[in-house]
């Protein structure tokens, strides 16, 4: 397999990765709208796994930019 396939697929494997972290972010933002009583934890996980997410945007945004940079 060629670096760029490799790398293809690395990048698909984070955006499955990403998409699951966001969906359980955001099933515990709307558990705190719906007035369970753990909220600060429930904030806490939502902000946690949102913050996950945007790392892992950056990094497969960011992997992106140096294939197409320099190939």
């Amino acid at each position: 397999m060629s670096g760029n396939g490799f790398l293809v697929l690395c990048v698909a494997g984070l955006a499955a990765y990403m998409g699951m972290s966001w969906e359980r972010a955001r099933r515990a933002l709307f558990d705190v709208r719906t007035g369970r009583r753990r909220v600060d934890g429930l904030r806490q996980a939502a902000n946690r796994e949102r913050f996950h997410a945007y790392l892992i945007v950056i990094a497969s945004v960011a992997a992106i930019f140096m294939i197409a940079r320099y190939r």
